[in-house]
């Protein structure tokens, strides 16, 4: 028990440290691709770079034939297909170059307000108060995106106080993939458990059958004294023991990540119940084992849509149970009952047995331990019922012995041809 605790928690402990990493991971990787990514469009992006009226102004000069713009400016503003010109303070236009015919010589002031706001004709314009007059460098239409922005401080005193909230977004974005690649990493690891299983319960079924096979005719031949009959019978009954203890396995495995088809149909209980029951009193004998039934004739209606094979299975592996782990003196007692209740078909299982031990009710009672090696065979029947959406429930009765309730749903269908 100590030996599966430490591996339960080395397995816990490895999954918490993928899962930490896988986070961590995540993160750092969101942040490198969004970074990359703005460096390949920044670097893909070749930004035009416009002249302002403070360039302009530092090349223009004021001569006694009027302004004049240096030829290298001139160029400048000729490759960029931008115009300047210089207003007075009463709005008349003293200088310009490469002006646009649209654009007139004199402007009121309300004209130059707007303008320093929005476009002028459509012109994206900058302005610069230089001197005593106003320098206006424009730029061709559709070159430049111009609107003023402006929000008010109880809005960006909003943003300050629910900026977190995207940083909230981020963590459970990266959280979310984290569990998503924890649990195809654990599914993966489980998938590759159990197609091991598999491969070896494959190569063990052939060796086995062949001495099963030697087994039964060595245990069944006159030629032999009596004592090596009788070990050939153990060597029979262990085999079969093996091979039982590896079709629990694959069930086990098939059933914990339903993988296991089910194979449903119409059936009655009552007959079930009975048909395993008389196959035990064949194998067992009469004396050594004796079983109570109590079916009422509501129950023997009842009719479930299930898994046949599955279904006799968990009835197999309860009194396989109960027939091993019986300490009693004398034949062991099983008690049958099948009643209904409601849209339930509700199997009760006891018998007289030595009971079930607290640990062994706290495996079988949760769906996350898995149950020791001595009581497989009812967490075999915990699957099986869970599988097929019922309920099941192991307990000791008051006075002495074991229980199993097993509830089922009952199909709509109340009658059937058999």
């Amino acid at each position: 028990m100590r030996k599966h605790f430490v591996q339960y928690k080395s397995i816990s402990i490895r999954m918490l440290t993928y899962s930490v990493f896988t986070f961590v991971a995540i993160a750092w990787l969101t942040i490198v691709v969004n970074v990359v990514f703005l460096l390949l469009l920044l670097l893909h992006y070749h930004m035009p770079w416009y002249l302002n009226g403070e360039v302009v102004a530092a090349e223009l000069t004021l001569t006694e034939r009027g302004y004049e713009l240096s030829e290298n400016m001139q160029k400048n503003l000729d490759e960029r297909s931008q115009w300047a010109m210089l207003l007075e303070e009463s709005g008349e236009m003293v200088w310009s170059y490469a002006k646009p015919e649209e654009i007139k010589d004199s402007y009121e002031m309300t004209d130059i307000a707007r303008m320093t706001r929005w476009y002028l004709e459509g012109y994206p314009v900058s302005l610069l108060v230089w001197e005593d007059k106003i320098l206006i460098v424009g730029t061709p239409r559709g070159a430049m995106w111009k609107y003023n922005i402006q929000f008010p401080v109880s809005w960006m005193e909003y943003v300050e106080r629910v900026w977190y909230l995207i940083l909230l977004f981020d963590f459970v974005w990266i959280l979310i993939l984290a569990v998503i690649f924890t649990r195809r990493w654990s599914r993966s690891r489980e998938q590759a458990r159990i197609e091991w299983i598999a491969g070896i319960s494959h190569d063990i079924r052939t060796p086995l059958a062949v001495a099963l096979g030697y087994a039964d005719a060595l245990e069944g031949s006159s030629h032999l004294p009596e004592e090596e009959r009788q070990q050939a019978a153990v060597i029979k009954h262990q085999s079969l023991v093996m091979k039982e203890l590896i079709e629990d396995l694959n069930l086990t495995s098939e059933l914990e990540y339903s993988m296991q088809a089910l194979r449903k149909e119409l059936m009655y209980p009552a007959a079930v119940l009975r048909e395993v029951a008389a196959s035990f009193l064949d194998d067992v004998g009469e004396d050594a084992l004796k079983i109570e039934m109590n079916i009422g004739k509501e129950a023997e209606r009842i009719v479930l849509l299930a898994d046949r094979k599955l279904f006799i299975r968990a009835l197999r592996n309860l009194f396989h149970n109960s027939l091993r782990h019986s300490e009693q003196d004398g034949s062991t007692c099983i008690r049958l009952s099948l009643r209904k209740e409601k849209r339930w078909c509700l199997i009760r299982f006891s018998d007289n047995g030595i009971g079930y031990s607290g640990e062994m009710l706290r495996q079988l009672g949760s769906r996350r331990r898995k149950p020791s090696q001595n009581i497989r065979g009812l967490g075999i029947v915990s699957k099986i019922i869970w599988a097929h959406g019922g309920k099941v429930l192991f307990g000791n009765g008051e006075e002495g012995g074991s229980f199993c309730e097993m509830r089922m749903r009952i199909c709509k269908k109340n009658t059937m041809k058999m």
